[in-house]
């Protein structure tokens, strides 16, 4: 009883202090009113999250419920004329969460390769494993931009569509507004929060120079064979540690996933998802198409894994890489159903996993080239054959460099509209939905990830059997 009067007492503060930060306008007096509602708001999500669920359900529903509810909430925040409020003050838990599973992204990155690398020991074993991850990669993303030329040619979401010319300066103009007076909560979640969460080590890197430099640290300390055990033992104590750090943050997944939908859903305006209403079925519905490729005819004929035994095995990493929009981030939660839910070999995981949440983004690759031919539509621009390939191989090579955080994929379609003799700023007709559509491709992202280390590993005669929970 002490905890929880403890926990009640802290939700209260909390609460409280971001409920009046909430109320407050530069030069105008605190509207009190406000700061005790929304005040409320927070506390109640608090409590529910904090101590209510834990009580009568395991993590993985807690999250699934905390998607549901925060589609609710943020449908409602809308109503009432409180996107702001979910914007700059719920987000903030949001906000949190995605910082923390970044912050070891990169250390768990680099120890998980050293990891696998050594631990797969022949060097013609790991030239078969590497081998195949990159053919397998190469594959599916191959299938997948496929999949989406097809969907939007024989769609055509953006044919006579010319009224969506002009929603690109609405977004700038909005972009704009942005800028304008930051919030108390907007300034906590874009700068102190970045500058206490953030790992100093190897900070900024590219995650791939950081998997070129584990690759080749662990081939060496396989070839030292006996001499490099300690090591090793030392990588894998790390390993094991950098996992754990995982479970603790994971705690904070419902209120952080509640945060992030309820924010998506306030932003989104119904009439401009009306208006890009048959440009979000094609990209949902290829990305659907080729989510249905790689669980019922990829695991099931090349892994000879049950569908729904994956599914139940990667369903905690699907719900949050949903909810956050970032394979990295979701990356330890990959790691930890692949391997141990579903039993893929562990240092196949480890070796397959890091390298795939950076350069095998199907999911991304597929929303490209649909995105780009969709502004072509809507200009008026008919593709070629010749065209339509130039574009099919930029979606393929812009997927491998996109960052695997939210609206990465954003900051590289420039360069697949030059592709298409397109201006890049076309990009405003669909940015309005990219977080949507985002949640949607970062979710068949990863599971083209475990997909690949699961096939692989039954190529290298693993067994493919649940393990129990870690020590």
């Amino acid at each position: 009883m002490k905890r929880i009067g403890y926990a009640l007492g802290g939700i209260v503060l909390l609460s409280g202090l971001l409920g009046v930060a909430s109320a407050t306008r530069h030069d105008m007096p605190i509207d009190w009113g406000q700061a005790v509602s929304r005040g409320a708001i927070i506390a109640a999500a608090l409590v529910v999250f904090f101590l209510v669920l834990p009580r009568w359900l395991k993590l993985p529903m807690q999250i699934f419920v905390a998607m549901i509810s925060g589609v609710l909430a943020g449908w409602g925040f809308k109503l009432a004329g409180l996107e702001a409020f979910a914007i700059d003050y719920v987000n903030i838990f949001g906000t949190m969460f995605i910082l923390l599973l970044q912050l070891v992204i990169i250390p768990l990155i680099f120890v998980s390769i050293i990891c696998g690398v050594s631990g797969i020991g022949d060097p013609r074993r790991l030239g078969s494993v590497g081998f195949k991850a990159i053919g397998y990669y190469m594959c599916t993303t191959g299938v997948a931009v496929m999949i989406g030329l097809m969907c939007v040619n024989v769609i055509r979401p953006g044919a006579g569509r010319t009224d969506l010319q002009l929603s690109h300066s609405a977004a700038a103009q909005a972009a704009e507004a942005e800028q304008e007076q930051p919030s108390i909560g907007r300034v906590i979640q874009e700068d102190a929060l970045p500058t206490v969460i953030n790992n100093p080590i190897m900070a900024g890197q590219n995650p791939l120079a950081v998997i070129f430099l584990a690759i080749l640290l662990g081939g060496a300390l396989a070839s030292l064979g006996g001499r490099a055990k300690p090591a090793i033992e030392v990588f894998k104590v790390l390993d094991k540690a950098l996992i754990q750090l995982v479970l603790w943050i994971m705690l904070l997944a419902p209120i952080g996933v509640f945060a992030l939908m309820s924010k998506a859903i306030a932003e989104l305006g119904i009439e401009y998802v009306s208006s890009l209403a048959w440009y979000c079925v094609t990209v949902v519905a290829g990305l659907g198409l080729h989510f249905a490729f790689l669980v019922v005819v990829v695991v099931f004929v090349l892994a000879r894994v049950s569908p729904l035994r994956f599914l139940k095995g990667i369903a905690p990493a699907l719900e949050l890489s949903f909810s956050t929009s970032s394979s990295a981030a979701t990356l330890p939660v990959t790691i930890e159903c692949t391997s141990r839910r579903i039993g893929a070999d562990e240092n196949v995981t480890n070796f397959m996993l890091p390298i795939g949440a950076t350069v095998n983004m199907d999911g991304t690759a597929l929303y490209q080239a649909v995105a780009v031919l969709f502004i072509a539509q809507v200009l008026n621009k008919d593709l070629s054959m010749a065209e339509q390939f130039g574009v099919f191989m930029s979606a393929i090579m812009v997927s491998i460099g996109t960052a695997g955080i939210p609206g990465g994929s954003i900051a590289l379609m420039p360069l697949v509209l030059r592709q298409a003799g397109i201006d890049a700023q076309y990009i405003g007709i669909v940015i309005g939905l990219d977080r949507f559509l985002d949640m949607c491709r970062t979710l068949v992202n990863i599971t083209g990830d475990s997909v690949g280390a699961i096939v692989v590993s039954r190529s290298e005669g693993a067994e493919i059997a649940p393990r129990p929970e870690r020590e």
